[in-house]
């Protein structure tokens, strides 16, 4: 995949992920989670990597759970009585929070694997003469 066709993709999932965020306060009193910050592999200490990590294990995806159990909730809550606009907009949340969570486990096994290749690069360098 080029460049050009990554950017346009994550600027396109980037949208649709605040269109979709805008209209999950409209439909639900659930609250998305925001995406945290994911370094850049090819440039950023490991020890923000390893932080990084943490925080999508710790933080975000209990994060993503919590916001989607919100949605069943709220679900089962209205149960029956549920409108067809209701029910498709609660599908449409689930979505949002699946893409969100693949686009920030993307993005972090992408970051550890330039991290890696950056590391490898590093240790196969031919050592310094004296």
């Amino acid at each position: 995949m080029s460049v050009s066709h990554k950017i346009i993709t994550f600027l396109l999932t980037t949208v649709a992920i605040i269109s979709f965020s805008t209209a999950a306060r409209a439909v639900t009193n659930c609250q998305p989670p925001l995406a945290p910050t994911i370094p850049n592999g090819k440039t950023a200490p490991k020890a923000d990597i390893i932080a990084a990590l943490k925080t999508v294990k710790n933080d975000f995806q209990p994060a993503i759970v919590n916001f989607q159990n919100c949605i069943a909730t709220e679900k089962a809550a209205i149960g029956d009585v549920a409108t067809e606009q209701q029910m498709l907009e609660w599908d449409q949340l689930f979505d949002y929070a699946y893409a969100l969570e693949t686009q920030v486990a993307t993005k972090m096994n992408e970051t550890i694997r330039a991290y890696k290749a950056r590391a490898a690069a590093k240790n196969d360098a031919p050592a310094p003469k004296e």
